[in-house]
């Protein structure tokens, strides 16, 4: 609900440029596009009070209410007009528009989208990438249907591209299981797809990479394989030389105000296992070598500092997708913890727990 509300005037610009797309089905006196037009006017109106409510709103009840209220007075309309003529451009505009622009999407709009999961068109791309960018856990059985009937290459890449985003989404909820489906989906967009064009300067092959070494190997209870970047003199470290020691890898940049919110805490962290087999490894994202150096000098930093940049080994090799993310590993190099965000007292209980391992098997 939270991405929805930050995105909801995204929405409106996004769904301008799709209305420009088909607007040669308005054709003068078509009755249908002159209703939709009159939805998307009712829908700008009331996005300012949607927002004033939601911000207002003290409890998660009054919020979810909010936005069922936004649902309950344009998923009807829209659908019902969609339904009058289901399988033309303006059908798909207005459950394009649905899907964009409404915070809890109807099932019955993904099943209405079925009228072209076999068309080999431009309307059927454009939805897969969207549900790509954008995932719905209510179009995985629509994105299956397109991945195994339509016979468009680029149409199905970007289809299973899009059920193996919607897998992660489910493992990052706590869906263990999802994890084989994801890594089952990446492997065959690295299979059958891989030459998809994904944008003007990358590929399907190319973007599925990162997840699918993500998965196949910084999953919690596995060790990732060595990996090198370079300390401040611009010398190659390696993670294996911290084996023996439970490691926190903290994958940040300067710029990053979460990252920077943690610092004080690292601090009192290493002061209070000095003389334990632990490291804090600061893994830094910024651009240049130069700009967290000059942070250094200005910031009390007494760990080890790694310089990744952004095409780095770790930044790019591990798929990072938020700052700062920390993987937590014990002492024969498994990782056992993950957070993404700045993290405090879960990040302690996790080091202490493994310190006590340490000190147990002694």
């Amino acid at each position: 609900m939270r991405r929805w509300i930050g995105t909801l005037l995204t929405a409106l610009l996004v769904a301008a440029p799709l209305w420009a797309l088909y607007k040669h089905a308005q054709e003068k006196g078509n009755e249908r596009a002159a209703q939709f037009k009159n939805i998307q006017t009712d829908y700008q109106k009331a996005v300012p009070n949607v927002e004033k409510a939601y911000k207002a709103a003290k409890t998660v009840e009054e919020r979810k209410a909010v936005l069922e209220k936004l649902n309950k007075d344009f998923a009807p309309r829209i659908i019902k007009l969609v339904e009058e003529g289901p399988k033309d451009d303006l059908a798909f505009q207005m459950l394009m528009f649905a899907i964009q622009a409404l915070p809890i999407v109807d099932s019955k709009v993904f099943d209405l989208l079925e009228h072209w999961a076999k068309a080999e068109s431009a309307n059927t791309k454009l939805l897969c990438q969207y549900l790509l960018v954008r995932p719905h856990a209510e179009a995985k059985k629509l994105l299956q249907t397109i991945l195994d009937q339509n016979k468009n290459k680029d149409i199905q890449g970007f289809a299973c591209f899009a059920l193996a985003k919607l897998a992660v989404e489910q493992v990052n909820k706590g869906d263990k299981k999802a994890s084989d489906e994801a890594e089952k989906y990446y492997e065959r967009v690295a299979k059958d797809f891989a030459d998809v064009k994904f944008g003007n300067e990358t590929t399907l092959g190319e973007q599925a990479k990162g997840p699918l070494f993500e998965i196949r190997y910084l999953a919690i209870g596995k060790a990732p394989p060595n990996v090198a970047s370079q300390n401040l003199d611009g010398k190659k470290v390696e993670l294996k030389d911290y084996q023996g020691k439970v490691v926190v890898l903290d994958i940040w940049a300067t710029w990053c105000g979460p990252c920077r919110s943690m610092i004080p805490h690292e601090r009192k962290m290493v002061k209070k296992h000095k003389d334990k087999p632990f490291a804090l490894i600061s893994v830094s994202a910024d651009e240049e070598k130069g700009t967290l150096k000059k942070f250094l000098e200005e910031n009390d930093m007494p760990w080890v500092h790694w310089w990744d940049g952004q095409e780095g080994n770790i930044v790019k090799g591990w798929n990072v997708q938020g700052l700062p993310t920390i993987y937590v590993l014990d002492t024969k190099g498994v990782i056992r913890y993950k957070f993404v965000g700045a993290v405090t007292d879960e990040l302690d209980e996790a080091v202490d727990k493994l310190l006590a391992e340490v000190k147990d098997a002694k």
